[in-house]
């Protein structure tokens, strides 16, 4: 895959790779600014609905595990449609 995105495919990789690196910011604000930022609170109503679950079964820890595991989920989502479709 180059730099440019030219099919339907190439375009869900890219939005999966760009909402991981969006929650990956979202758990490092978790981490770093403690509740204090407007973004953090912007992120939290966006990925709110998707970690809520898996955060009542995960134990609570300093970072978000559940916002890991769905970055983790996205970027295998990625994976597979790359090698399958690419």
């Amino acid at each position: 895959m180059g730099f440019f995105v030219t099919d339907a495919v190439g375009l869900i990789i890219a939005s999966l790779n760009v909402i991981t690196v969006v929650l990956l910011i979202y758990v490092f604000l978790q981490v770093a600014a403690e509740g204090r930022s407007t973004l953090l609170k912007i992120l939290d109503r966006a990925f709110g609905p998707v970690c809520v679950p898996l955060r009542r079964v995960l134990p609570l820890w300093r970072v978000d595990g559940a916002a890991l595991i769905v970055a983790a989920l996205l970027q295998l989502v990625a994976l597979v449609l790359r090698r399958r479709y690419l």
